[in-house]
């Protein structure tokens, strides 16, 4: 076989640098490239699928397996892969969840999981968390506490079995309040998005033959970001993994941000031992000038246990540059920042070029959308709205799809009622419509009601849609219908104006996604839009500042990048400062020429009210210029 390629022109191959090419052309065992930001994974994993093509080492009836973390990064990687000239058909490429989902639609039988799931919305788990939490005698532990703590546990098992037997705490009411939260869950058609995961884990685990048919379907296995797994992901990569040919991951443990929804760094070593793998380490980044990297650099060195590299890039030239700034007060700070954005747009930089990052949102940020609003500077907030007070819309009309697959849901049902009580202006009507119906509430039963009012009115309307649905009806239909038997004009008039926006761009976006869907049946749409993640949300093509936390803005770039609030209550956050410091890190390497970086000596607290006396975060003085 290397004979054959020593002689062919491999294309794949043409541009990549010495590293790089390891990484694509090793086949003979398991490996683990380490790339840092802006080293061209997303080349590397591209490339590697062209070259096993090329290499003619994929058989025509097997695909190859390829894993994200976000609809964007796999919808990017289908666009360069298609640019290559292969066929989409013979790769299979998504996120985790999404393969998850695909085999627990086929499978999920065996195991006791319908094949017509939906995922719990988080408005539902969370009134169901409360409920559970009332039931089980648990008010000393915070509805947040006992959600986090389940969470938790399920991300770091490698089976349902696992996670069961983890729940026998010593908290009195914990293990018989989780065995209800999964019996409300399951009684109602539904799992959540940890469940996706473990319990395709689980079924591979107790049924060895349909996990032999991944094995044959998909002989090479690619990771993306490979530092975002937990202790579930790995164990599901190793399942998967050990009956392919080959596997290729790659990570970067200094972007490892995300110890809070349970991804470990330490994953990253645990691969590399249970899958006998070579470290490969690309440091050559093609993004950011090398004044901004140096300092990106010494940021970064600051934290032990990690793995040695020190990225390089292209020479600094008179347009790049690095500044650190401190101001007196927060609108000094946003009024400069506004300022030199519309000088570097003027100078021919587009708005949506330019991004502001922050460590976390609160109510001493929101000047920055005050001034850009009075200054006329167009901005968007990427990802869902940071104001966890408002209830999105759209999300009333996703979950009414879920009622429609699961008239039975009582989750779903309680939760439109009361958005219909809230709407009418009513209390609390869920005991009036169960005295009125005789029983439980039933959306069969609800259709055949006589109305008295105009709520009755409404509510009849909405179910008998539910119940009288046909799958002869376009998405777009269905969406138009439930928009105008939600009256979701009327609760838009009601808000506030600053969140009027946030709520039409979540509407127009399901809309648009409901449209051009082109799932099979209803369970399919809603599979679809259940998986869309924050990435979905950020539109390339709107010329608008970026406004953003370093989360979600991992794996983008910008010409520009302001990074404000840099105070050391904000940033450091969280105990792990190792963690806090590659969130930062993730932050500037955001930037392809220009990096600010400024605090303010006051500004808002977190709870609002007055100004209080800051200080410079302490990762400040680690940054070498």
């Amino acid at each position: 076989m290397m004979e054959k390629e020593s002689n062919r022109k491999m294309n794949s191959l043409e541009g990549l640098n010495k590293e790089q090419i390891e990484a694509v052309t090793t086949i003979d065992r398991n490996t683990m490239v380490f790339a840092g930001p802006g080293t061209g994974k997303t080349r590397v994993i591209t490339r590697k699928i062209a070259y096993l093509f090329e290499a003619d080492l994929v058989p025509d009836s097997r695909k190859i397996l390829a894993i994200t973390f976000t609809n964007k990064a796999a919808n990017e990687m289908k666009t360069r892969v298609q640019g290559l000239g292969i066929e989409s058909r013979r790769i299979r490429l998504g996120t985790f969840h999404n393969l998850c989902q695909s085999v627990l639609r086929s499978y999920g039988d065996k195991i006791g999981v319908t094949r017509d799931f939906t995922f719990v919305s988080t408005a539902n788990r969370n009134a169901l968390i409360r409920s559970i939490r009332r039931n089980n005698g648990l008010t000393a532990m915070s509805e947040y506490e006992l959600a986090n703590r389940i969470s938790t546990l399920k991300n770091s098992s490698v089976d349902y079995n696992d996670y069961v037997q983890k729940t026998d705490s010593r908290i009195i009411g914990f293990k018989a309040a989780t065995a209800e939260y999964e019996s409300r869950l399951r009684d109602n058609g539904m799992i959540d998005f940890d469940d996706v995961i473990l319990l395709t884990v689980s079924l591979f685990k107790s049924n060895p033959e349909i996990l032999w048919l991944y094995h044959n379907a998909y002989p090479f296995l690619l990771i993306d970001e490979m530092q975002d797994t937990n202790r579930m992901q790995l164990e599901l990569i190793r399942l998967l993994g050990n009956g392919a040919r080959n596997v290729m991951a790659v990570a970067d443990d200094d972007q490892s941000i995300y110890g809070w929804r349970g991804a470990l760094p330490t994953v990253i070593r645990e691969y590399i031992m249970q899958m006998n793998a070579k470290s490969i380490t690309l440091i050559q980044n093609y993004r950011s000038p090398q004044i901004i990297l140096d300092a990106a650099n010494s940021l970064i060195e600051q934290n032990s246990e990690r793995e040695i590299k020190s990225l390089f890039g292209r020479k600094t030239e008179s347009q790049d540059c690095l500044k650190l700034l401190n101001f007196s007060t927060a609108l000094q700070e946003a009024e400069w920042v506004s300022d030199k954005i519309q000088e570097i747009h003027t100078d021919g930089v587009q708005y949506k070029e330019i991004i502001v990052l922050y460590r976390s949102r609160h109510p001493g940020l929101k000047v920055i959308d005050d001034i850009f609003t009075q200054r006329g500077i167009p901005f968007r907030h990427f990802g869902r709205n940071f104001n966890s007070r408002i209830d999105l819309l759209s999300d009333l009309i996703r979950e009414s799809l879920k009622l429609i697959i699961e008239p039975s849901n009582d989750l779903i049902l309680e939760s439109l009622i009361a958005y219909f009580s809230r709407l009418h202006n009513y209390d609390d009507t869920i005991n009036y419509y169960k005295e009125l119906i005789g029983g439980e509430l039933s959306i069969k039963k609800l259709a055949e009601i006589t109305p008295e009012d105009d709520m009755d009115d409404a509510v009849k309307k909405f179910a008998q849609f539910c119940v009288g649905y046909s799958s002869s009806i376009s998405n777009r239909k269905v969406y138009d219908t439930l928009n105008d038997l939600l009256k979701v004009e009327v609760s838009l008039e009601r808000m506030e104006e600053g969140d009027v926006y946030e709520q039409i761009r979540h509407l127009e976006s399901l809309k648009e996604k409901m449209t051009k869907s082109l799932a099979n049946n209803l369970v399919d749409l809603i599979g679809e839009l259940d998986l869309q993640d924050e990435s979905n949300h950020i539109d390339d093509t709107i010329d608008e500042v970026g406004i953003s936390t370093f989360h979600a803005a991992k794996g983008l770039e910008y010409k520009v990048v302001f990074i404000i609030a840099l105070e050391d209550d904000i940033i450091p956050s969280r105990n792990d400062e190792a963690e806090e410091r590659r969130g930062l890190y993730v932050a500037m390497t955001r930037s392809e020429s220009k990096l600010f970086l400024s605090s303010s000596q006051q500004r808002e607290s977190r709870r609002g009210g007055n100004d209080i006396e800051k200080q410079p975060c302490r990762f400040l003085s680690e940054i070498l210029l």
